[in-house]
C-alpha cells in the first residue's frame, strides 16, 4: 500500500470520529465565541465605579473692599484706600495648621471703626459655619492678624476648603450692613517634610503659614535683615510692596467669649 492510498484511509475515518464524538469542535458559533471572549476583557468592578468628582473650585479672594456702604456716603473714609487681605488673589491658599493665621492691612484703628467680624464657613455650599467672632481692632492702623483658637470644634480639617469673610462696620446703628468686606478662601493640607522646609524658608506655596511665620519673628527681630528680605518678598508676591514699613499692630480683640 503506498503513503497515498494510506492517508486517503485514515482522514475520513479521523473526521467522522471529531463528528460523531465532539460535534462541537466543528460548530462556526463556537469558533466565533472562543475568539470573542479571548479578544474582549471582562470590566472590572474599578472601572464600573467613577470617583466623585472633586469639589468646584472657590472664587478668585476678594483681597480689597467691596459691599458695604455708598463710597460716598462711607462712615469711614480713612478705609477707602489700603484696605487689604495679605494673601493672594488666585487660589488654593494653603496652610498645613489646623488653627491658621490671617494677616489683614487696616489703615485706620480702632477709633474709626466700632467693631469687626470674622466667619469661617465650608467650600462648597457655605452653609456649615465653622468660626465666627465679632472683634475690636487695635488701637493703630497697620498689619492686623486673627488666629483661630486652638478648640477643636474650630480645628480645619485636612484637603477641605473653607471660605472666610472679614467684615468691618463703622456704623452705629443697630443690624448697620457692613461698610467693608474682604473674602478669601484657605485650604488645608498634611505637613510633609518638603512643605515644612517651603515654611521655614519663607516660600509662597504655604501661603498662610510662610507669611505668619514671618511676620512672627519680623515683629520679635525687627533689625533682621534676612527676615526684612523675606518679608519684601512675600509682599512682592501679592504687588504689596508699598506695605513694607507698615508697623505691626497686633491680633484683633475678640468680643465673643
Amino acid at each position: 500500500m503506498t503513503l497515498r492510498t494510506l492517508i486517503s484511509a485514515i482522514v475520513p475515518t479521523a473526521v467522522l470520529s471529531l463528528v460523531v464524538f465532539q460535534p462541537w469542535l466543528l460548530s462556526p458559533v463556537y469558533a466565533q465565541s472562543s475568539s470573542t471572549e479571548s479578544t474582549q476583557a471582562k470590566p472590572t468592578q474599578a472601572n464600573s465605579q467613577s470617583p466623585p468628582p472633586p469639589p468646584p473650585a472657590p472664587p478668585v479672594n476678594d483681597t480689597r473692599p467691596g459691599g458695604g456702604l455708598d463710597p460716598d456716603d462711607d462712615a469711614c473714609p480713612d478705609l477707602n484706600e489700603g484696605l487689604r487681605a495679605l494673601i493672594p488673589v488666585e487660589n488654593p491658599v494653603l496652610t498645613t495648621s489646623p488653627y491658621p493665621t490671617f494677616l489683614f492691612h487696616i489703615p485706620a484703628g480702632a477709633e474709626t471703626v466700632q467693631y469687626g467680624e470674622f466667619s469661617l464657613l465650608l467650600w462648597p455650599g457655605e452653609e456649615v459655619r465653622q468660626y465666627q467672632t465679632r472683634f475690636l481692632l487695635p488701637e493703630s492702623p497697620g498689619v492686623v492678624s486673627i488666629t483661630l483658637p486652638e478648640v477643636p470644634a474650630h480645628a480645619l480639617v485636612e484637603d477641605q476648603i473653607y471660605r472666610w469673610y472679614f467684615q468691618l462696620y463703622c456704623s452705629e446703628e443697630e443690624n448697620a450692613q457692613p461698610d467693608f468686606t474682604l473674602r478669601g478662601a484657605v485650604q488645608r493640607v498634611a505637613l510633609t517634610p518638603e512643605r515644612s522646609q517651603q515654611i521655614q524658608a519663607a516660600s509662597p506655596e504655604i501661603w498662610y503659614d510662610a507669611i505668619a511665620n514671618v511676620a512672627n519673628q519680623l515683629q520679635a527681630s525687627p533689625q533682621d535683615e534676612r527676615l526684612q528680605d523675606r518679608w519684601e518678598t512675600l509682599l512682592q508676591a501679592i504687588q504689596a510692596e508699598d506695605l513694607l514699613p507698615t508697623p505691626f499692630s497686633g491680633s484683633v480683640v475678640p468680643l465673643d467669649p
